[in-house]
Order: structure tokens, then sequence, then C-alpha cells
């Protein structure tokens, strides 16, 4: 018996993977999408749709849904340093605080409506194939191993996963510096304020999302974490009070706040490295072809929008309107003239936060010229995506 066949086949169901879907869907493919886990879930993620997501998610259908979940609005950013030193900028629009619990879960149940099958709970073991000759996926859950056949793939997968190890990306090969950990929590914050507190070698970000909570989510290199946990085995709890202790304004909120989850959320080994954005002719999408360092605040918008970019290019090529060459040409080229120079900046940016003597003056210079701190932030996203 032959396998089951789709136009597309889209491994991982975040931002990226649902957005590419949802779109797809909409021009009349046909999709299945694999997550490997269930909905809804939580993410390590700061939790900030940008400005440009509005327009986004308007096309992907999502605007009612989102508005009945009642996320928070946000509308400016600031950066403090250890010392106090802060730095205030107006968002080029409204922002949104959402959790992926929710968001990931929304769009989920929109690409069902779409008509795509989603398999959660599924992970994805092999690709093989190309565009030239279609592929072959083998996947596994809870009812066995299977296989179905894809004219297309598009590789949505995340940060670092077993995929990439399998397809032998060259990232995967090398140890990565930075974690990640994030928890959600009660406490007071001004409205429509996100906060980034800087200490030595990482970050936090703090922001309202829906309910009343607040996402506290931040970024440390490894070896800082290790630092701060001694003599006694790597411990989350002994690391935020060390890190509330560098940055004192940090501490006070802490302090201050109830933690409602249980324990916070990790993730390691986070690769800002350069990626291959077409492998063995899966187009990747979100965190699986570039990350952006969170100082930004412009991930979620990426994938959502190259969420976009990877549907566009397979739908012309699924309706005979360009070739296997020119896909892989078209969205290599189109990915990096989009995000390229915003991945750059982000980098030397995030540079500056994880060293608190290189930030002070920094931010001194942004508060004397504000201008530059514009700047930065319309350069860090896709300000032409902003309604008016």
């Amino acid at each position: 018996m032959s396998a089951e066949s789709f136009d597309v086949a889209i491994i991982g169901g975040g931002l990226a993977g649902c957005s590419a879907a949802i779109h797809l869907a909409q021009g009349g493919h046909r999709v299945i999408l694999f997550e490997a886990q269930s909905y809804p879930h939580h993410k390590v993620c700061g939790e900030f749709l940008s400005p440009e997501c509005g327009v986004l998610l308007v096309d992907l259908g999502l605007t009612a849904a989102l508005q009945a979940v009642n996320p928070a609005l946000i509308h400016t950013a600031s950066i403090i340093a250890p010392n106090g030193t802060t730095w205030t900028n107006a968002l080029p629009g409204a922002g949104i605080g959402i959790s992926r619990y929710a968001l990931d879960h929304l769009m989920a149940k929109q690409a069902r409506a779409c008509g795509v099958q989603v398999l959660t709970n599924t992970s994805v073991t092999d690709v093989r194939g190309s565009l030239d000759e279609g592929f072959s996926l083998t996947f596994r859950n809870a009812i066995g191993q299977r296989t179905i056949s894809a004219k297309t793939v598009i590789g949505a997968q995340g940060k670092r996963s077993g995929l990439d190890r399998k397809l032998e990306r060259s990232f995967f090969q090398n140890p990565q510096p930075f974690m990640g950990l994030k928890a959600h929590f009660r406490g007071s914050l001004p409205a429509g304020l996100i906060h980034l507190y800087t200490f030595p070698g990482g970050y936090c970000g703090m922001s309202a999302i829906e309910n009343g909570l607040i996402n506290v989510c931040l970024l440390v290199r490894q070896d800082t974490f290790q630092s701060a946990s001694q003599p006694s085995p790597a411990s989350v709890n002994q690391f935020i009070v060390w890190m509330g202790q560098q940055n004192p304004a940090l501490g006070k909120w802490l302090s201050g706040a109830e933690r409602i989850d249980e324990s916070w959320l990790s993730i390691s080994q986070i690769p800002f490295v350069t990626k291959q954005v077409v492998v063995n002719d899966i187009l990747m999408a979100g965190d699986s072809a570039g990350l952006i360092a969170p100082v930004a605040g412009d991930g979620m918008g990426m994938a959502l929008q190259a969420g976009r970019m990877a549907s566009d290019v397979l739908g012309l090529y699924l309706t005979h309107q360009i070739s296997a060459v020119d896909v892989r040409q078209r969205y290599s080229q189109l990915w990096w003239h989009t995000f390229g120079f915003r991945l750059r900046l982000s980098r030397v940016l995030q540079a500056f936060m994880l060293r608190p003597n290189w930030l002070t003056p920094g931010l001194m210079v942004m508060n004397a010229v504000p201008a530059l701190g514009r700047l930065l932030v319309t350069h860090t996203r896709d300000t032409q995506l902003v309604r008016p």
C-alpha cells in the first residue's frame, strides 16, 4: 500500500510552522503538520509580539481569537543596567504580550480549521528525497511508526532538535554557550512597558501577558550560570538569587513578586550562529533558519513572517510557476535579504547587553542622542509591516 501523500509536510507546530501551514492551506494545498508535543504547552520565550505582527495575524485570520484571550498591549521598552542607568523608548507601534501556551494553541486550531492535518505528540525521525523527486517522511507517535510522502517540506523544528542531528547540520556539532529560563509571575509592572534588566553574562526580560500575568524570561551564558551556582551543583534558584544581587532593581522586583509556575522552564545550547536556510531541499523557517538575539524582541515576528515567506515560495512551486532551482535560490535570497541585517545588528547589541561596563556608557549615549535609540529599535524589525 502506497504512503499517504501531501503537497507540503511541515515539521514543527510553533509559530513558523503554523503560519506556513495556514497560508498554504488557505491557498488550497494539502498540508500535514507534525508537532512533537501536545497543545497547549509552555515554551522558553519572551512572549512578545512586536508591532508588525498585527498585519501578519490579520492575514492568518487570528485577530478575533487573539483579542478574545485579552492579551496585554505593550508600547514602551526600557533597558536597566546593574547600576540603575536606564534607557526608555517608545516602540514604533503597539506590541502584544501573549503566552506561547495560548498563542500556539490558537494557531494550531486555526490550522485545523483551514484543513491542515495536525499530528501532535509526533516526532519526525527521518526525511529522505528532494524537490525534484519528492520526499518520504518517517514519523513516530503512540500508534507506532508510519511513513508519508510529500512534494515539499518545511523545517520549523525550533532552535535545536534531533532532526538537525539527523540532517548533520554543522551548528549541531559544536557546543553553544547560552541557556534560557522562563517562568510566569504575579507582580506590579507599569502598564504597556517591557523591561530588560542586565547583569554580567546575561539579561532578563519582563513584560505582561494575558490574565494579568507577567512573563519573566532570561538569557545567560552557561558558564555564568555554573559559576553563580557554585560551590553546590548548578541550581536555578541559587542563580536567580545571584542574578537579583547583580541588578538590585531586578532583585527588588523579584522579591516582591509571586512565581505561579511550579518551576522555571529551561533550555540549553541556544545557537546564535549562522545556519543554512535550505538543507537537503527542506526550507527552514523560524528558529530552524536563524535565531535573533532576544534583545531585539522580534523572534516571534520573524517566525510568523518566515512561515508566510516559505509558504509563498512553495505556493509558486506547487502551482508550477517556478522550478526547484528557483525555490532554492529564491527562498535563501529572500530570507537573508529580509532578516540578515537585523540578525547581525541584534548580535552586536547582545554583546553590549552581556557586558555592563560596555552597556552603561552605551545607554548614556542613547539618552543623550534619542535618535540613535530609535534607529536601533526600527532596524531590528520590519517597520514596513507596522500599521500607521
